[in-house]
């Protein structure tokens, strides 16, 4: 595994608590439940860490839970989330004739990728039975390279179907091609966040996003500051918007091509332009939406547009979400409850 910069985040080594993944009676299956502010920690690393301080039992666990998020990752978004995408777009561009011309890149293709991936974990775990530790490190790293080269192509892919989708049905396309699956994923997934405490939303939001692979090495590191009412994640980039918008620091490949892009300012976009559609749903599945639907803006995003920063965006994760601040939906266009 590549050295992650621990400073940067705000981390030391010996204060990381690597026996982590526990049952949660919450969301009725494990989770990590590390202290907040190292739960932007890739789980692979922990799983090293175990490694290197004895605790085999706690690095099974933890590779075993690496393949776990990856799942989510792959039955969210690679199933559900682009199947619906997909039958939104071949209707909406008159190729549902071509039904069979799309089985490939729907869904098989990625199907295969996470079959080579998860089979990497189990060489892992056959390599820390016979202990050994240097193989059981090269096939985990062997696996996220697997996992997030997929994620990566899913993001191009669907923001491809997105700017096609535009060019026929202009810029209520995409959003139209978003709300379905909001409707049947992202609504139940959130479905319990105002019964959940603060540490189970951080914990829930950071699990999905170290399986995007983000940060400085691509490994999936992240800051998280506990700022008293909330919590903060920095992601310098992203995972999954920031490597299209930036580019692959891992493999030197520039960002993604497209014209798919805002053109005027609107509320699911921060009021800001040129981002690209996928960038959009961020806010509509977490903000947009459920304020209109709630009146509750139920993770806060920051998107930075600033080509200097190392950062491309912020997640803002109340522990008591009648702390959100005003400017968090006035970012959004929406007016904040206590003006209603």
């Amino acid at each position: 595994m590549k050295e992650i910069n621990l400073n940067e985040l705000g981390l030391v080594e010996v204060d990381i608590k690597h026996d982590v993944v526990k049952f949660s009676s919450s969301f009725g299956r494990k989770i990590r439940q590390d202290p907040p502010n190292q739960l932007g920690l890739p789980s692979q690393y922990l799983a090293i860490l175990a490694l290197k301080r004895g605790d085999y039992v706690a690095a099974e666990e933890l590779a075993r839970y690496m393949r776990q998020e990856s799942d989510f990752i792959f039955d969210s978004m690679m199933t559900l989330w682009l199947k619906q995408l997909m039958d939104y777009a071949k209707k909406a561009l008159g190729m549902e004739k071509y039904q069979d011309l799309f089985r490939v890149p729907e869904f098989h293709v990625w199907a295969s990728f996470q079959r080579v991936g998860n089979d990497f974990v189990e060489e892992a775990l056959n390599n820390l039975k016979a202990k050994k530790d240097d193989q059981f490190d090269i096939c985990l790293s062997h696996a996220r390279r697997i996992y997030k080269t997929m994620d990566d192509e899913v993001v191009k892919f669907v923001q491809d179907i997105l700017t096609e989708v535009a060019i026929v049905e202009g810029a209520d396309g995409p959003i139209s091609a978003f709300k379905g699956p909001y409707d049947t994923i992202w609504r139940e997934r959130y479905s319990t966040w105002e019964t959940l405490t603060g540490e189970e939303r951080l914990q829930l939001s950071c699990e999905g996003m170290r399986a995007h692979y983000g940060g400085p090495t691509r490994q999936g590191e992240f800051k998280v500051v506990d700022e008293g009412k909330r919590f903060r994640m920095t992601f310098a980039g992203c995972g999954t918007g920031g490597v299209l918008r930036r580019g692959d620091v891992e493999t030197g490949e520039g960002p993604y091509l497209s014209v798919g892009k805002v053109k005027v300012p609107q509320a699911y976009s921060w009021g800001k332009t040129e981002m690209p559609w996928y960038c959009t749903h961020c806010n509509l599945y977490l903000e947009h939406w459920p304020v209109e639907e709630t009146g509750i803006n139920r993770r806060p995003v920051i998107f930075i547009d600033d080509p200097e920063s190392t950062v491309t965006t912020e997640w803002l994760v109340y522990k008591n979400l009648a702390d959100t601040e005003d400017a968090d939906y006035e970012r959004i266009w929406a007016t904040p409850p206590g003006r209603k």
